[in-house]
C-alpha cells in the first residue's frame, strides 16, 4: 500500500527531473523502523551522466526536507543497461530486447520481448517459440541485454 507521503515523494520527483531535463523511471521508498532510503532512477535518450545524476539530487534535497520530517537517504541512479521493468511504458521501450521474468510461482523465463497487449507480454524463447505471459503472474521483470553484448 502506497501512503500519501510517497505518493507526495513521487510527485515531487517527477517535477523536479522533469525540470531538470530528464525522466523519473522509478521511485523506490523504502523504510527499514526509522530508517528511510528513497531510491530514483532517471532516464533520458542518450543515457543518464553522473552530472545528471548529482544534479537531480541536489535539485531534490530541499523539497524532500520539506516533505519527510525525520531522516532519510537519497540516492539517485541510472536505471542500468539491465534495467528492471515495471509499467506498460517500460515494457514498450524494452521491445525487441531480451528479458528475464520471474514469475510468482518461482519460475524463470528469458527470450525476446516480442510484444505487449493491455494485460501480458509476449517473449520469443530461445526454441523460437512465442510465449505469452499475463502480467499477473509477473513477480519481477528486467532486460538482459548485458549478457549478449
Amino acid at each position: 500500500m502506497i501512503s500519501q507521503l510517497e505518493v507526495e515523494i513521487q510527485r515531487e520527483a517527477e517535477r523536479v527531473t522533469l525540470a531538470q531535463g530528464v525522466e523519473l523511471y522509478w521511485l523506490e521508498v523504502r523504510t527499514s523502523g526509522p530508517r528511510w532510503q528513497v531510491t530514483v532512477y532517471i532516464d533520458r535518450a542518450g543515457g543518464v551522466t553522473l552530472d545528471d545524476c548529482e544534479r537531480v539530487s541536489r535539485a531534490l534535497e530541499a523539497p524532500l526536507d520539506a516533505l519527510i520530517d525525520h531522516s532519510y537517504e537519497l540516492e539517485v541512479s541510472s536505471p542500468g543497461i539491465d534495467r528492471s521493468l515495471h509499467t506498460p511504458a517500460h515494457y514498450r521501450k524494452a521491445l525487441g530486447k531480451p528479458v528475464e521474468l520471474r514469475l510468482r510461482e518461482r519460475k524463470t523465463l528469458q527470450g525476446w520481448l516480442h510484444g505487449i497487449s493491455e494485460d501480458a507480454i509476449v517473449l520469443t524463447d530461445a526454441q523460437g517459440m512465442m510465449v505469452q505471459v499475463p502480467f499477473a503472474e509477473i513477480a519481477q521483470a528486467r532486460v538482459i541485454e548485458s549478457r549478449f553484448l
